[in-house]
């Protein structure tokens, strides 16, 4: 079984006593490093990007269902302990992991030099295709072409730092909390184009009948990259765990076979690489 949680107020503790117990507590929970660590507290908390259909749906009880979660409940099953999903966003994403709020993060982070800096960063479970979504009518052959035009892309994320590194004068990167928020932007016309992932877009661009006037503009690819996991750097042996987790549910088909129930199509760039 699994449960979503939400963040909440902490109410006062009465004594010095009790608030340093507690703390103990909450430390040797959140921060598990080890497999063993993980089965003492029967539990894996896993933070999982939202805000990114068809990758995540909201079910009818208003929980986040979707690619990622069902990857955290395979991560959980073959531990053989329950699941905690925490909801995260492109802003929140480190910093819950930092924090200890959560053991692991399946949320769509690429393995940038930066980021291993921080994290220990998985081989990749996944892969995606990064462009350009603009009017139907606006011509995008080329990067020249977004002189003086304003772009939104998702705070922290790697299209941010590809868009706001091109150097293109008088180009505009307008940075929002999310995807959809960032998509939300073009559809309401705050801003000229979007960087997004292309199965997302045009899953958007279908499932609300905006095909005569949006597209993806494939003319200028912004680039196709890899999804990896994310622990804090001292868990190596969870880290190997997963490892070995990926490299088994891509060579059993279970990966390819969670991207058709979600994504309509088996993960893109053939072979996924290691490293």
């Amino acid at each position: 079984m699994f449960k979503f949680s939400s963040f909440g107020k902490v109410g006062a503790l009465a004594g010095a006593a009790l608030i340093a117990g507690t703390a103990l507590m909450m430390s040797a929970s959140a921060n598990a490093q080890t497999i063993a660590d993980i089965e003492a507290k029967q539990k894996v908390t896993i933070g999982v990007l939202t805000g990114i259909p068809p990758y995540d749906v909201t079910d009818s009880s208003g929980k986040t269902d979707g690619f990622l979660v069902d990857i955290a409940r395979d991560i959980a099953a073959d531990i053989g302990v329950d699941l905690e999903v925490v909801p995260v966003n492109n802003a929140s994403r480190a910093a819950s992991l930092e924090s200890g709020r959560v053991d692991l993060l399946v949320a769509h982070m690429t393995a940038t030099p930066e980021r291993a800096k921080i994290f220990r960063m998985t081989n990749p479970y996944g892969a995606y295709e990064m462009r350009f979504i603009a009017p139907v009518g606006m011509e995008l052959k080329k990067l020249d072409d977004l002189a003086g035009k304003r772009v939104s892309v998702p705070k922290g994320s790697t299209q941010d730092a590809a868009v706001s590194g091109y150097g293109i004068d008088g180009l505009e990167v307008v940075r929002f909390d999310d995807d959809a928020l960032a998509m939300q932007a073009l559809i309401s016309g705050q801003v000229d184009a979007t960087a997004a992932v292309a199965a997302v877009a045009n899953d958007v661009i279908a499932k609300r009948g905006l095909a005569e006037k949006f597209e993806v503009k494939s003319e200028v690819p912004i680039f196709t990259l890899y999804w990896s996991m994310a622990v804090r750097k001292d868990a190596q042996e969870l880290h190997q765990w997963l490892n070995n987790f990926i490299y088994y549910e891509e060579i059993t088909g279970r990966l390819d076979e969670l991207h058709n129930k979600w994504i309509g199509s088996p993960i893109p760039g053939g072979k996924l690489p290691t490293f």
